[in-house]
């Protein structure tokens, strides 16, 4: 009956998706809701640009069913703590998707943008924020510890509730934008957020005991991006916009959370992108750049200017997530996966430096 409710739970969410589509193109179209070619821009033609919309759909139908095929198993019937975290990100899904919306239509300033994303992290924070409690469990979604390699287990909770606070709005607004910078290539963003949720999937089932309906978040995830990807892929339909990226990460970034921190997960399948953005940063900061301004000197454009097409940069990142991620699924030791994940940041800052260079 697991078996049988995850696959449920992501054929719902790809059906309800591939559904959506077609009439929310039809519906960009006839309201003018299309991103415009442009020198910053690599689409050749005015494009839909809310399809997003749709994934939010099917992630959110499939999370419905899933609380009816409570009744198919005893193993797949959430705890009351599991109904009030659903219930923070359903709320700060709907905070994010309806101020991402109408920055796709009107062009919000980043600063007000920042904040909403802010808000949203301490909205899924929930209770916690005030409680500050783990008796018995944190009421809310909270970064209270993580594992690192060689220094076992960090509590971030014991050292003060206040960095526990911290860290998880730094984590959930970092993967937001991570996921909007990654949405620059035809299917880039789908794709990598879908090999994330699958092995955020697995390895909630992996855990001893499995976490069953904690799976069941990232699979409806990943099965929204599915149904999504055939009208995204390279010559895209429709675009995401910021509708589908900012609700994507949010959406992945609570995921890694719940049901105990996967940061080391998380990182190693998008790491990719993640090691780009921080270089981003600081590489604009230097140069007295907003960090938040749009431009052409991500590591997938650089690649596009070697000569590799869209398609070829998209598989290079779908490869080494999907690597990593295998690598992350592995039953290493700590010190090994950390190993792997200097490996890919070294790899990731040596192929943008020679990218750089040749561009």
């Amino acid at each position: 009956m697991i078996a049988l409710a995850l696959i449920i739970t992501f054929g719902v969410a790809g059906v309800v998706t591939a559904l959506c589509v077609p009439p929310l193109i039809r519906l960009s179209e006839q309201k003018g809701w299309v991103a415009q070619p442009g020198p910053r821009h690599i689409h050749r033609r005015p494009t839909p640009t809310v399809g997003g919309l749709a994934m939010i759909a099917g992630f959110l139908a499939a999370l419905g069913v899933s609380f009816a095929l409570e009744r198919l198993d005893p193993l797949l019937q959430r705890s009351s703590f599991e109904y009030l975290r659903l219930g923070l990100l359903l709320v700060g899904i709907g905070l994010v998707a309806v101020v991402s919306l109408i920055d796709d239509l009107r062009d919000l300033p980043a600063l007000p943008r920042l904040l909403i994303h802010i808000l949203a992290a301490l909205i899924a924070i929930g209770p916690y924020l005030w409680e500050q409690s783990l008796d018995p469990e944190a009421r809310g979604i909270v970064l209270t510890a993580f594992n690192f390699p060689f220094l076992q287990q960090i509590h971030l909770h014991n050292l003060s509730p206040w960095l526990a606070i911290a860290a998880t709005i730094f984590w959930v607004v970092g993967m937001q934008n991570m996921v909007n910078w990654s949405d620059g290539l035809d299917g880039l963003a789908a794709g990598l957020t879908l090999i994330a949720a699958v092995i955020l999937a697995l390895h909630t089932l992996n855990l001893d005991p499995p976490q069953f309906t904690i799976a069941l978040l990232p699979i409806a995830l990943a099965g929204a991006c599915a149904g999504f990807l055939p009208f995204n892929f390279h010559p895209a339909r429709t675009f995401m916009g910021d509708v589908g990226a900012m609700t994507l990460g949010y959406t992945l970034g609570v995921s890694a959370i719940i049901g105990g921190a996967k940061l080391a997960t998380a990182l190693l399948v998008l790491g990719v992108p993640l090691i780009d953005m921080a270089w981003l940063i600081v590489t604009r900061t230097l140069r007295g750049r907003s960090a938040a301004h749009a431009g052409r000197d991500h590591l997938h454009h650089r690649l596009l200017d070697l000569g590799l097409s869209q398609r070829q940069v998209v598989a290079i990142y779908y490869s080494l997530s999907a690597l990593f991620g295998a690598i992350a699924l592995l039953d290493l030791a700590p010190g090994v996966k950390l190993i792997a994940l200097l490996l890919l940041v070294v790899l990731v800052l040596g192929f943008i430096v020679y990218a750089a260079k040749r561009a």
